[in-house]
C-alpha cells in the first residue's frame, strides 16, 4: 500500500492552499504599503493602553476627536 498522493484533479474544490493564502497575504501587504504611501506621516493616537489607531497627521484636532468618537462608537467601545 503506497501513500496517497494529491494531485491536481482530485483537489477538492474550496480548499485554500498555503500558496494561495501567502499570495493573498502578500497582495493585502502591498496594498496597505501603498496606501500609508499615499496617506503620507501619520500619528498615533492612543484609545486606551491596549488601543492605537493611526491618523494622517494633517488633520486638525476637531477631525481626530470626530474619527475618535466614530472609532469608539463602530467598535462599541466602553470606558
Amino acid at each position: 500500500m503506497g501513500a496517497k498522493q494529491n494531485t491536481p484533479q482530485k483537489k477538492k474544490e474550496g480548499i485554500i492552499t498555503r500558496s494561495d493564502r501567502n499570495a493573498s497575504n502578500r497582495a493585502v501587504e502591498i496594498m496597505l504599503e501603498e496606501h500609508k504611501s499615499k496617506i503620507g506621516d501619520v500619528v498615533l493616537v492612543v484609545i486606551d493602553d491596549r488601543t492605537t489607531i493611526e491618523l494622517p497627521s494633517n488633520l486638525s484636532q476637531a477631525e481626530r476627536e470626530a474619527r475618535i468618537a466614530n472609532y469608539k462608537k463602530t467598535h462599541k467601545f466602553k470606558k
